[in-house]
């Protein structure tokens, strides 16, 4: 792995990491059209006050100019109290801020985001956990010297940092220590780690400069303050030479100040925090959860995450039949008003869910079930595509939209131009509904029609560059095809280029910004639409990149490494860098005692790499960003926030005959660089 970091301790003189400790406006807010407010609050270290600080609250304006203003200022007293007066304007009814509180002594620096506008609560703490949230849910809004973002990715993370850290309190939040985190995972442990990591700073002057020095990557500036560190430990969270822990400076800073508990006993694979996601306050799998076997995410304008899910939840020992549900959760992840959505045909949805123009949402009917299913009344279909409106009212029919010849569906997206694509693993052709109108169905075979239920193509991922030309991955023949916007098959890629093998058992395929096209090479799964006889070896998982300029696949092609165990989907975010989503570490059957992991490569933009990067290298280290809140993960999406969402599709240990799915989601916080949603076709960073 690319060796991103500094890796030793070295003391350094203060002065020369003292750039800017504190985020500065010079601006402080005026209308007439005001009221006076007042924040109190304590800044403490460990439930004890610090006195001697300067407490500094500002507003982070997402829709007006100025976009950072310094809206009053106090200090502590010997108890760390301290309180702030201010002018609350009007104006703020239009566009509220999201509220921040900075306390700085020296280079000590503790933080918070404490709520939005006249919403905020009037009292708070501000102290190591709260610190470690703010950093963490705004890791790609900080700069050295403001907090800023787009509109729905900065409001949205308020509620993301609430639920590792309450500002009132100053507390673990809620979500962070019950179930189904808590202790039952380690980023509860993390978390607290990382608070332990701001303590020592707090303590020890000398341990400020280190934490900076530890957080400046290779060949970039160090950060300004203590809040950009933590940013950048978000951004660049992993150090080399796991798993020795006297070469993670992150980690030996943790042990000098352990006052959060628990804590991590050893270095993790990555300082990322993955929050897992049931949809209550609940691990336990059986008939009363959310969802059964979430298979992929689609995220609209607000941040708001639709999720479609494989099976009717069931207890672990029980067979699954094909689910009848989508799934909707708030940008915090809370289970959305009104979710689970039912009708509409849903039936065993896979891995196809988008949104439209209109903020439709469609998924696609695979069909997945338990074998025994297969003998009940309410067996899949496996020949329809569903529709629903935002507030999950179902459009198409009782038994879904069938126009086109649908046949097993199982990638599905919209492009530039209104139409709606649809992958038939089951008969080896593509549907095209012109204008998104189901009654104006046309389908592409993809190769000579096949014998009835044995496909020999199974297009399996569809993909939209940024002429509108759609590319399906072909997860038995081990191909690409290209078609253009009319359906008319314009290649097919095969599975060797130059003497290389670049395309094997593909699974899942995005666009990147400029329109090329990723592909993840399972070089293992043979989708089950419906015999999975051909599975691959699992030997040589990869990820294969294709210029959409010429068509052609890219010469490094294929890359691996980076943690790439069994990749099924993958995802690019606004810094044009691909994250892959590993099915689990090993096939279905063996075990491993290592956890899943989520891979990140370097993109086509390299200067939005880390130092000495280029196109496929991977960013993650060998493991990949390890976590044991993974289960098997199929896909994965990124919010206005940056927050990367992931499945946990399958369980590890999954029996095919007895409920394989899993009942969570996880999301990793701030780890993306953000992208505008809903996604069509090429991914749109935020400026």
């Amino acid at each position: 792995m690319q060796k991103r970091f500094a890796s030793s301790l070295l003391s350094i003189p203060i002065a020369v990491f003292i750039l800017a400790l504190t985020l500065f406006a010079p601006t402080a807010i005026a209308n007439n059209d005001t009221h006076h407010a007042t924040l109190r609050g304590t800044v403490q270290s460990g439930g004890h006050g610090l006195s001697g600080y300067q407490v500094s609250l500002y507003g982070s304006f997402t829709q007006t100019a100025p976009h950072w203003l310094l809206l009053g200022s106090s200090a502590t007293d010997r108890s760390g109290r301290f309180a702030i007066n201010y002018l609350q304007n009007g104006s703020w009814n239009q566009g509220q801020p999201v509220l921040f509180v900075e306390a700085t002594k020296g280079p000590g620096m503790l933080a918070s985001v404490i709520g939005i506008g006249q919403d905020a609560p009037a009292s708070v703490v501000v102290n190591e956990l709260t610190t470690v949230a703010t950093g963490n849910a705004y890791a790609q809004f900080i700069g050295s010297t403001s907090i800023q973002g787009n509109l729905y990715g900065m409001k949205n993370a308020v509620s993301m940092a609430a639920n590792l850290a309450d500002p009132v309190t100053g507390n673990v939040g809620v979500v962070l220590r019950f179930r189904p985190n808590g202790t039952e995972t380690t980023t509860y442990a993390t978390f607290n780690s990382l608070g332990n990591v701001v303590a020592s700073c707090i303590a020890d002057n000398s341990n400020c400069g280190k934490l900076i020095f530890a957080a400046t990557p290779s060949g970039g500036p160090p950060p300004a303050n203590v809040l950009q560190a933590l940013a950048n430990v978000v951004n660049y969270p992993a150090y080399p030479d796991y798993p020795l822990d006297d070469l993670d400076p992150i980690f030996q800073l943790s042990q000098i100040d352990p006052i959060y508990q628990p804590k991590l006993a050893h270095r993790p694979t990555n300082w990322l925090l993955f929050l897992k996601i049931t949809g209550g306050f609940y691990s336990k799998q059986d008939k009363f959860n959310l969802m059964d076997g979430p298979g992929a995410f689609a995220i609209d304008e607000k941040g708001v995450v639709w999720a479609d899910t494989n099976y009717i939840p069931q207890a672990p020992d029980h067979f699954a039949c094909g689910s009848t549900r989508a799934v909707k959760f708030t940008p915090s992840g809370a289970s959305a008003p009104g979710s689970p959505f039912f009708g509409g045909g849903l039936n065993g949805a896979g891995w196809g869910v988008f949104l439209d123009t209109a903020d439709h949402v469609w998924i696609s009917n695979f069909g997945f079930q338990d074998p025994p299913c297969e003998f009940t009344s309410n067996r899949a279909p496996h020949n329809a595509i569903s529709e629903f409106r935002a507030d999950g009212t179902p459009i198409s029919p009782r038994k879904g939209f069938t126009d086109g010849n649908l046949s097993w569906p199982m990638g599905a997206a919209q492009d530039q131009s209104g139409n709606i694509w649809i992958a038939n693993c089951g008969n080896d052709t593509v549907t095209r509904y012109a204008g998104g109108d189901h009654t104006n169905a046309s389908s592409t075979a993809l190769g000579p029609t096949p014998p009835a239920r044995n496909p020999q193509i199974k297009p399996f991922g569809i993909a939209i560059d940024g002429a509108g030309n759609v590319w399906t991955t072909n997860n038995r023949s081990s191909t690409v095809t290209i078609l253009a916007p009319d359906g008319s098959v314009i290649k097919t890629i095969p599975s060797t280029y130059q003497g290389k093998t670049i395309i094997t058992h593909p699974i899942g395929n995005a666009t990147d910004i400029e329109g090329n096209i990723w592909v993840a090479n399972s070089d293992y799964l043979d989708s089950p639409c419906p015999t999975r006889t051909m599975i691959g070896t699992a030997e040589n998982p990869s990820i294969s990149l294709f210029r959409v300029d010429t068509q052609e696949p890219d010469p490094g092609s294929p890359f691996s490494g980076g943690g790439v165990t069994l990749p099924w989907g993958l995802t690019v975010d606004g810094k044009d860098t691909v994250w892959v989503f590993n099915f689990g570490v090993v096939p279905i059957g063996d075990t491993s005692p290592a956890p899943t992991g989520v891979s990140r490569f370097c993109g086509v933009n390299t200067a939005k790499c880390p130092a000495g990067l280029n196109t496929g290298d991977p960013i993650s280290p060998s493991t990949g960003y390890r976590s044991d809140a993974f289960m098997r993960t199929t896909g994965g999406a990124v919010d206005p926030s940056g927050n990367l969402w992931m499945t946990a599709n399958w369980k590890i240990d999954a029996n095919p005959f007895r409920n394989p799915g899993g009942n969570a989601i996880i999301i990793a916080i701030g780890a993306a660089g953000p992208v505008k949603t809903p996604v069509i076709g090429p991914p749109v960073p935020f400026e």
